[in-house]
């Protein structure tokens, strides 16, 4: 499986649980052949998931099955099912489905995504010069929110919120889910102080979400000028930023 230094190449990852499965030796070579990092242990850490069960609440999984009898439709568009893959599907069939998933999680937002559209600015800055900026959005309070509401009000909260950012920004600027709990936003041909008065905009119009508690938000941005930097120092330096501000109790902070 793709560890250490190997996940440092790859953009996407995804959650697996496929105990008892007997495509799971197949869907692990298919993963390391497209350069897709493994995750293990948090099913949120990662981009999308392939499970044997369908999923109970909201987030993209591709599922594993012996008969397409066995799939509720109903739940396809609420929880997310991206697609289903048959047990005797053929290796070059099953890749072409994880393929589509990469495809589907690249366009809904995810850190994949997060990932490749900062690659893609960094192209364009090879290309005309300048700076641009980026943006890491956390709810501070997600996990007591989590105790406090059902599945459902969460996916409610999480898709409002969004909602509002993508309001509060230039219609150049994209904002995206990223996990349960963070954003990522990518401002183009924008400077730190812009950014943050970006944030500043966001930060006043989440204030409130509906008829929910306080959403405490941490910012974390930073501005992005040498197109050659590693992404992986990018994400750091950004990530930093937002471990400051999650210390100082949401201050927009900056790295």
């Amino acid at each position: 499986l793709l560890t250490g230094g190997d996940l440092m190449s790859s953009i996407y990852s995804v959650y697996i649980n496929l105990e008892n499965s007997e495509l799971k030796e197949k869907i692990d070579s298919l993963l390391i052949k497209n350069e897709i990092e493994i995750e293990t242990e948090d099913i949120f850490n990662s981009d999308f998931a392939i499970v044997r069960e369908p999923l109970k609440f909201s987030f993209p999984h591709l599922l594993i099955t012996n008969s397409i009898s066995n799939i509720d439709y109903k739940n396809i568009i609420k929880n997310e099912l991206i697609d289903f893959i048959l047990e005797d599907y053929p290796q070059e069939l099953a890749e072409l489905k994880i393929q589509n998933a990469t495809y589907f999680v690249m366009a809904r937002g995810s850190r994949g995504a997060f990932k490749q559209r900062i690659i893609q600015e960094c192209e364009k800055l090879k290309r005309a010069g300048g700076t641009f900026s980026l943006a890491l959005i956390s709810v501070m309070n997600f996990y007591k929110l989590e105790n406090s509401f059902s599945t459902v009000a969460i996916d409610e909260i999480s898709k409002e919120l969004l909602t509002m950012m993508r309001l509060s920004v230039r219609k150049s600027d994209e904002a995206m889910k990223i996990s349960r709990r963070e954003y990522g936003v990518i401002l183009p041909f924008t400077e730190l102080r812009n950014a943050e008065i970006a944030c500043e905009r966001v930060k006043r119009r989440t204030n409130k979400i509906g008829n929910y508690p306080d959403i405490d938000l941490a910012f974390g941005i930073t501005e992005v000028s040498n197109p050659n930097e590693d992404i992986i120092k990018i994400l750091e330096r950004l990530k930093r930023a937002l471990y400051i501000s999650e210390a100082n109790n949401g201050e927009i902070s900056f790295q």
